[in-house]
């Protein structure tokens, strides 16, 4: 057994490991070492592009410490803390982070058409992180059904049909968190007789 054996996590959102955290977000884990006696302790977090992250080490005296990491982006985050070099135990720690600001819609179905013109539009959560996608159509009827399918490059494609004139909501959320110029509201219109028929 070694000294790193004796250190312990012993609170903190860092080891809630099924939470999927907010980009921009300080997530922290207290690390207790007293029973380790003396040595270092440092950590370094590797980022969802394969980057270093910064791990700030927080003295709290009597050999505790407070570690804290600043996310920047949506993905997955493992945290290697270790005592006199040698990880403690649940070292890595896996830290999974969204970011709704990264995702976007666009397309002819969050705009202003007719009755029956298919309501097509794309979002795309490449950026995004961990998270899950919802998209409701609310109109004058009610809820409308959204088929939804995967596309390249983490795009997801959604259709609704509009079948009655009025005004629509179409609500796009990641992890229960609009995204971008979300809600859309557009208005559906009867299309007008052409040449007199």
């Amino acid at each position: 057994m070694s000294l790193s054996d004796l250190v312990r996590a012993s609170a903190g959102r860092m080891l809630q490991t099924e939470t999927v955290h907010r980009a921009g977000d300080s997530i922290e884990l207290d690390v207790d070492t007293k029973d380790a006696g003396d040595g270092q302790l440092a950590a370094v977090a590797i980022g969802p592009k394969g980057d270093a992250v910064p791990v700030e080490i927080i003295s709290n005296r009597n050999r505790t410490f407070t570690l804290k990491l600043l996310t920047s982006r949506g993905g997955r985050y493992l945290v290697n803390v270790y005592f006199n070099g040698s990880h403690i135990p649940n070292s890595p720690f896996k830290v999974r982070v969204c970011n709704p600001e990264a995702i976007w819609a666009e397309g002819p179905g969050l705009m202003d058409s007719y009755v029956d013109d298919l309501g097509d539009f794309q979002v795309f959560t490449r950026d995004a992180g961990h998270g899950t996608l919802s998209v409701r159509v609310n109109g004058p009827k009610d809820k409308f059904r959204v088929d939804m399918w995967k596309g390249a490059d983490r795009t997801v494609n959604c259709r609704y049909n509009p079948e009655v004139p009025g005004k629509y909501t179409i609500n796009i959320k990641w992890e229960d968190e609009h995204i971008r110029g979300s809600p859309f509201v557009i208005t559906v219109r009867k299309r007008g007789r052409e040449n007199g028929n």
